[in-house]
């Protein structure tokens, strides 16, 4: 079964550009570009990696990662934050707290963030048969 990531960033080019991407390495992704939709979308999907992006409208990353560490179901989902916030890094410590593996910083490398992601999850399952 591929490894299932989701994608949570309310800029389109960025969550397109990133499920491209994912999608061409053989991961199973899908898109959350509305902050009010990100719970939906991680308890109708189940992601084994969410790419979470600190600064969306209505709902903050920050919210978001409260919402699923008050679920034992979601708690446990690995979190990677993709964010524009420069000073983010400075508190890793804290948000490490709450699931969050690393912070990788807007503008990034491809290649920097796949490597993340292989370093959380893993590489993708060398089958992948697209659902999206």
């Amino acid at each position: 079964m591929p490894k299932k990531i989701l994608i949570a960033d309310d800029e389109l080019p960025v969550a397109e550009m990133l499920k491209q991407a994912l999608d061409a390495e053989g991961y199973e992704t899908y898109k959350a570009t509305q902050s009010l939709r990100f719970y939906d979308a991680v308890r109708e999907h189940h992601p084994d990696l969410i790419l979470l992006d600190l600064m969306m409208p209505y709902l903050e990353g920050d919210d978001e990662l409260t919402l699923l560490n008050m679920n034992p179901e979601t708690r446990g989902i690995p979190v990677v934050i993709v964010t524009a916030k420069a000073d983010a890094r400075q508190d890793l410590a804290r948000y490490r707290q709450l699931g969050v593996a690393d912070i990788v910083i807007k503008p990034f490398q491809l290649d920097r963030l796949l490597q993340t992601i292989k370093g959380v999850i893993g590489p993708p399952d060398p089958i992948q048969t697209s659902l999206n």
